[in-house]
């Protein structure tokens, strides 16, 4: 269907080439709903797995139960190294590239107030938490080119169905002409890639003509990440049960840069090439309440269960663009530029409700393995105008209709297990996210691969993690209403992540 298309294989629309400062869509939403992988080294040695572990700094942001498991207070630091790579495949070339960064993606600090064990109190004392968690990493780059058909449309034939779509004038055209551009068709109109041509009905446009094919690069860099500051309570009931609460602000900061070309073939043709840059920056913030429990019924036995409300996040978006096109004249080559106004837009996002539930068994002082299962129903994430005096409620209607078209619940999974020797530690862990989609011609799930190691002293403590994820996606710059004709690039990505953490008790 064409609609499960635009949405699981282009990211066009996305990134602010309709025309209009409202460019949000599913996968402008999935962008923030659908996380990475979370947790100091040790619980990334784990392949992330940690609603039923407890007495761990990370635990804080999945389970804040948790926190009833401490016995003293404690306080770490991680940094991490990560690296983004993508190969696109278009027309049959394929292109390599990636993008490294340094990072802080956890910390966090503990208070314990654990009662004497010679104390009668079924209520065995109280930890308060504060934590960071990078629960996203956004740096990517990634390039791709290759030769269309002669026959194939390019992006002026997509900007022009576009403004047919709209009911856009020459008149309109005009207007932006001599008082400032707004919109992708004033772009190509103020470039000269519309030909303004006049019959019997008045005026009206068409494409500039152009014969051959077509050689189409683009160029695409992502930087930015979501974080998440919790702040959580926790305590232990007869060191049998254990609850939790906690209050998570999360961060976001999103931005992109691209440039797309186009390069004429045909020597005949006075098109010889068009050039569209398009940048913007979308920062916001979010706010969410999680609920733990913890059962031990005993001591090699553990389960767990966490629920997370919906992520409620206000996001202002600042965006602009610009096109150039060059000609074969008459009087030689001749150049032509288009800027279009800065624009800015504030939106707001709901995501879903999260549940998690885990158990993990302990081989008396040999280690333990422990496995997790999140349940995600990303057919209900919502937009919805930050304003609500504005005109906008019918365009995010209609968003957020097709996003629950398109989308589904999935389940994530999450398995691990660590070794225990003297005060050494080996580990190991898998995950796998489960695809959004509720149609998709490409398997979308993300696997995870880990592993880790570390040192146990009595007041100390260091712990290292190897991640690498894998998965696929498809992009289309720009998609027609017949699919058939749209560009469809192939896109392998993987990341690597090394992380280290360091840790004190007191």
């Amino acid at each position: 269907m064409k609609m499960n298309k635009l949405f699981s294989a282009s990211l066009a629309i996305l990134l602010g080439w309709s025309g209009t400062a409202l460019a949000q869509n599913g996968e402008d939403a999935l962008r923030y709903t659908r996380l990475g992988l979370q947790g100091s080294a040790r619980i990334q040695g784990i392949g992330g797995a940690q609603t039923a572990l407890g007495a761990d700094i990370s635990t804080i942001s999945v389970n804040p139960a948790g926190l009833g498991m401490f016995r003293r207070s404690e306080a770490n630091l991680s940094l991490g190294f990560t690296n983004n790579s993508t190969n696109s495949l278009f027309m049959g070339r394929n292109t390599p590239d990636e993008r490294s960064t340094i990072n802080i993606p956890q910390a966090g600090v503990v208070f314990s107030n654990r009662k004497d064990d010679s104390e009668s109190s079924d209520w065995r004392g109280s930890t308060f938490g504060i934590s960071m968690s990078r629960i996203n990493n956004f740096n990517n780059r990634t390039t791709y080119n290759g030769v269309t058909s002669e026959t194939a449309p390019g992006i002026v034939e997509y900007i022009y169905e576009q403004a047919l779509a709209d009911g856009v004038t020459v008149d309109d055209l005009a207007d932006e002409f001599n008082n400032g551009y707004f919109t992708l068709p004033g772009l190509a109109y103020g470039t000269y890639l519309f030909d303004e041509l006049e019959d019997d009905q008045g005026a009206y446009y068409l494409p500039v003509d152009r014969f051959g094919a077509l050689n189409i690069q683009e160029e695409l860099v992502r930087r930015g990440s979501q974080s998440q500051f919790d702040f959580a309570f926790g305590t232990s009931f007869r060191d049998k049960i254990y609850l939790g609460a906690s209050l998570g602000i999360v961060n976001s900061k999103f931005t992109q840069e691209r440039i797309y070309r186009e390069t004429e073939s045909d020597t005949d043709s006075d098109f010889e090439s068009l050039e569209l840059r398009d940048q913007f920056t979308t920062e916001g913030a979010g706010v969410n309440l999680k609920l733990g429990v913890i059962v031990r019924p005993i001591d090699a036995l553990r389960f767990g269960l966490s629920v997370q409300t919906p992520t409620a996040y206000t996001f202002t978006e600042t965006y602009d663009r610009s096109m150039y096109s060059t000609f074969n004249g008459t009087a030689g080559r001749e150049n032509y530029s288009a800027i279009e106004m800065p624009g800015e837009f504030s939106y707001q996002l709901t995501t879903p409700f999260r549940a998690n539930t885990g158990v993990a068994v302990f081989v008396g002082k040999y280690g333990f393995i422990t496995a997790d299962a999140e349940y995600v129903d990303y057919s209900s994430m919502r937009f919805k105008e930050d304003d609500e005096n504005s005109n906008f409620s019918g365009y995010f209607s209609g968003v957020n209709s097709s996003i629950n078209d398109t989308y589904k619940s999935a389940m994530n999974y999450r398995v691990g297990a660590e070794g225990r020797y003297e005060v050494f530690r080996l580990r190991a862990g898998y995950a796998i996210s489960g695809s959004p989609y509720k149609n998709s011609s490409f398997d979308a799930k993300v696997n995870t691969f880990t592993l880790g190691a570390g040192v146990r002293l009595q007041n100390y403590y260091a712990d290292i993690a190897y991640a690498r994820s894998n998965g696929n996606s498809r992009y289309s710059p720009y998609t027609f209403e017949d699919a058939s004709q749209d560009p469809v690039v192939d896109m392998e990505n993987k990341q690597s992540n090394v992380m280290f953490t360091v840790g004190l008790n007191f």
